[in-house]
């Protein structure tokens, strides 16, 4: 791409609706509703009291919760031992692990995650991965019938400079925006090319989203934001104790209309000349807590993610029925990993290729990837009910149980070691 196009996609993309809703989706992440920041800022600059801003953190917070059950342990196996070993060393090396809850965060929070994959080094050169910054990153996609995307263009503050690369398959550029007018605006290179060879573009996107741009869990933002509203508004209220409109007998312009909550008293005017009163609406706090109970209760139906802060979950759970109540959650995260997956395999495919490039190590092999997710054992209560059971095998039973068959049969198989008596037996104490 020349310098021209590649500003001419920057201002396209900023002013689209998917980076507007990039922003808000970050916002609320952030804990920064923005109708309630808006509006607390518009009665600040007025100095109007109160003037409180409460953000519930329910979008972080079943994003995290998602994230952890998904991305906390993630298996990384081959039938080629040796591969297996040398792949293991790299992504250690490169602190997986982390890498993997971060995109994985990303991808639920905003339905695009990306991952840098680089080599660096003046001696030795070795292979690197890093996260980038959604909001930094513009993909460019190719016309396909299966898009897929081609390139990027990562634009990022550094300091006071604002700093512009262009990466594809074979090439990185290295810019500098220098801001000016409209016109003006222009890129500059701040050092030479560098030349790549993967055989696809090394910044991978990830999704989380089967369908549509939005990310999984925005569908629960409308509930969010009345949530925010509904608290806020209640401490408000609470600090002046009720809601009151005023009715006058005088016509008012519309302006003032718009802030008449704000009136506290009516200045020079007599009885005689107008007789004001209240017209007051009590909400009660069973009806506040009713609202918010519910709120609540509707983010986390269509999030599919247990509240594991609920009074249902505050007392002795069972296992069997933690295990039901996650069983809509488990269904949800294997919704999202069929596509989020693609990706994981691109990643350990390129890896490959710049390790093999480089360390001249083995070629790639075929990589199965286990996002392994914790569930409660209920085997107390299954060994309960499988003991009179005679019509199952010991081998059908424990695998019900979820052990491993060869080892327990192993242990089963084991002679019992012989007792003595003797060794229990006292000897007799001779008296004296």
């Amino acid at each position: 791409m020349t310098t021209k196009e590649i500003l001419e996609t920057i201002a396209e993309y900023e002013a689209s609706q998917i980076y507007h809703d990039l922003v808000t989706y970050k916002e609320y992440y952030e804990v920064k509703n923005p109708d309630v920041m808006r509006r607390w800022a518009e009665r600040n600059r007025r100095g109007k009291t109160p003037n409180w801003r409460i953000s519930t953190p329910y979008y972080a917070t079943v994003i995290d919760t998602m994230a952890g059950y998904m991305f906390s342990d993630v298996a990384y196996e081959s039938d080629n031992d040796k591969y297996e070993a040398e792949l293991t060393t790299l992504l250690e090396a490169l602190h997986i692990s982390t890498t993997d809850m971060t995109t994985g965060t990303y991808a639920l929070a905003y339905n695009r995650a990306y991952e840098l994959i680089y080599s660096e080094g003046d001696g030795k050169v070795n292979a690197k991965l890093t996260n980038l910054d959604p909001l930094t990153v513009i993909p460019i996609y190719d016309d396909s019938i299966e898009q897929r995307m081609t390139a990027v263009i990562w634009k990022r503050k550094s300091g006071k400079k604002t700093l512009i690369d262009y990466i594809d398959a074979k090439v990185w550029e290295y810019y500098e925006l220098r801001m000016g007018d409209e016109e003006n605006d222009r890129l500059v290179v701040r050092q030479e090319p560098k030349t790549l060879y993967f055989s696809r573009c090394p910044v991978l996107e990830y999704r989380s989203e089967l369908i549509g741009e939005a990310p999984p869990f925005s569908v629960v933002i409308s509930y969010i934001a009345a949530l925010d509203w509904a608290i806020t508004g209640n401490s408000n209220e609470l600090d002046r104790v009720m809601d009151a409109l005023l009715i006058i007998g005088k016509k008012v312009a519309s302006e003032d209309e718009a802030h008449m909550d704000e009136w506290k008293f009516i200045d020079n005017m007599s009885k005689d000349e107008m007789a004001p009163f209240f017209v007051t609406k009590d909400l009660s706090p069973e009806f506040r807590k009713y609202v918010t109970d519910l709120l609540i209760s509707e983010i986390y139906k269509h999030c599919h993610i247990v509240d594991f802060s609920s009074d249902t979950l505050m007392g002795d759970a069972s296992a069997k029925a933690l295990k039901i109540r996650l069983f809509d959650m488990n269904m949800f995260s294997n919704r999202i990993e069929k596509i989020y997956k693609l990706s994981m395999e691109e990643r350990i495919s390129l890896l490959g290729e710049l390790s093999s490039q480089i360390n001249q190590t083995t070629s790639p092999y075929p990589v199965k990837i286990t996002l392994k997710r914790t569930m409660p054992t209920d085997m107390e209560t299954l060994m309960q009910g499988l003991a009179g059971v005679d019509y199952l095998s010991d081998q059908t039973k424990i695998g019900l149980l979820g052990l491993d068959w060869e080892v327990e049969k192993a242990r089963l198989e084991e002679e019992a070691p012989e007792i003595s008596l003797d060794s229990f037996v006292q000897e007799p104490v001779e008296e004296e």
